[in-house]
């Protein structure tokens, strides 16, 4: 019997007259011995004897002490043994331990680690387990004595893009609970110096090692890059994505995009309004009721109908303004149409330049040429700084047509604001001056004034002051 066994076990001991089993049931409510273990091990050892005996004496032994004799062949003793099977992926030993003859030799924590190394077994034995299943032995049960190091898996690259990578028009939702249809939101603004994307490594992980001491790899993972277009730049370590220009950010198939000039085929409600920081090019139309702004040029192959559209530089219409009395244009350098009619206000930091100009309101800082095939200025109010050209302005049908040169409209509009801002103040200082004369007759009639009316007396004095030296 072996010491400090609770599961149920079987032993063989070889006597002159032949080969005997004995059966032990186990301790404490432990395994039974398992006619599969007995065959198993009479099959490792080569060993015949009669299996209807074998099967009887486990099945007594389940409950109570059980000896009978189960071949009349002496065999040679056999010790102690273990049955060592390394896993497939190579990463666990595991090991079935089986009881020696009676007066067998039992194994040693040294002899276990000689058969693993037999095996080929140098990472990740377990002393511990070995001398735990010396000390109390569990014959039939699988025990883990060896186990590899799991490689440490690592994190695919991957990219943050920092703007919108799919942009679908859609109004945008008002504090009142109305939706705004001219405003899209579907434009990814971006400024000079902004980080349009950040780049996250791959964590390669860690090698592992299996029992037979072989580097385990971990999983491969996905390595990325930037890949982009002009006007971006890296910064110094690789990581960070930056703009070197205003304008706006797409991606197009992994690629990122940026341009200072947004194209669009017409501005209608599929854009809604567009405020850009950069040039504008719409090779359709700008249709009536929408805005156009750029901080750049603007350029418009078709019509533009009564559209608000204005530029911080120049200003191009290839096909004219239709206006419908209510188009507004606005440059801050020059405009060039090729025509310009029933405009509320056309007015250019620069030169304006059209083949004719109808019944609209057109400012310029610098000149206004109604030139080409027609070169007509008729109706409306015209003014430019320092030259008006046209080849016929006005009609024979009389339409009222005003035409000025010489006055910057926008020191005219500063002086007009001016006068009136005068006329406002001689006004006030009148009233001012009818209380005065108010207050001093009382104060005549009445020998003097109440703190009251003294006081309003000194607060008016004050404030004609103030006015006279406001108006001076």
């Amino acid at each position: 019997m072996v010491e400090g066994c609770r599961t149920g076990y079987f032993q063989f001991d070889s006597r002159n007259d032949g080969l005997y089993i004995i059966v032990y049931p186990p301790q404490n409510g432990g395994r039974t011995a398992n006619i599969d273990d007995v065959m198993y091990y009479l099959d490792k050892k080569k060993i015949e004897c009669d299996t209807a005996k074998l099967a009887q004496a486990v099945r007594a032994g389940s409950s109570t002490k059980t000896e009978l004799k189960v071949s009349d062949e002496k065999v040679h003793q056999y010790s102690e043994f273990g049955d060592y099977r390394i896993s497939a992926d190579c990463m666990k030993v595991e090991a079935v331990f089986y009881p020696p003859f009676v007066g067998g030799g039992v194994l040693t924590s040294g002899e276990i680690i000689k058969d693993l190394q037999y095996l080929g077994v140098k990472h990740g034995i377990d002393n511990q387990i070995i001398e735990q299943i010396l000390s109390h032995r569990e014959y039939g049960e699988a025990y883990k004595i060896a186990v590899g190091t799991q490689p440490r898996d690592g994190s695919d690259g991957y990219i943050e893009y920092k703007f919108n990578t799919e942009l679908k028009p859609r109004p945008k939702m008002n504090d009142d609970g109305t939706v705004d249809f001219h405003t899209l939101e579907n434009i990814n603004h971006v400024n000079k110096g902004d980080v349009v994307a950040v780049l996250h490594k791959e964590d390669r992980g860690d090698d592992g090692i299996d029992v037979l001491g072989r580097r385990v790899p971990p999983r491969k993972v996905k390595h990325v890059i930037f890949r982009y277009g002009r006007n971006l730049s890296q910064s110094e370590d690789g990581t960070e994505l930056m703009s070197q220009v205003s304008g706006h950010v797409i991606l197009e198939n992994d690629k990122i995009f940026v341009s200072n000039v947004l194209e669009l085929v017409n501005v209608d409600n599929s854009t809604g309004d567009i405020d850009y920081e950069g040039d504008v090019v719409v090779k359709g139309n700008v249709l009536a009721g929408f805005t156009v702004k750029a901080t750049g040029d603007i350029t418009v192959s078709g019509i533009v109908e009564g559209a608000t559209v204005i530029a911080g530089g120049n200003i191009t219409f290839n096909r004219g303004i239709q206006g419908m009395t209510r188009a507004v244009v606005k440059a801050g350098g020059n405009i060039v149409s090729k025509f310009i009619e029933s405009a509320e206000n056309v007015s250019a930091g620069g030169s304006i330049e059209a083949d004719s100009i109808l019944h609209s309101k057109v400012t310029a800082k610098s000149t206004i040429k109604a030139s080409g095939r027609n070169g007509l200025i008729i109706g409306g109010d015209v003014k430019a700084v320092n030259m008006i050209e046209a080849k016929t302005i006005g009609n024979a049908m009389g339409t009222n047509t005003s035409v000025s040169v010489g006055v910057d409209p926008s020191m005219k509009r500063r002086v007009d604001e001016l006068k009136n801002s005068l006329g406002k103040l001689g006004d006030n200082k009148i009233q001012l001056n009818q209380l005065l004369n108010a207050l001093r007759k009382k104060q005549d009639a009445e020998g003097g004034l109440d703190e009251a009316k003294h006081e309003l007396q000194m607060k008016t004095m004050r404030n004609v002051i103030m006015l006279e030296q406001e108006i001076n």
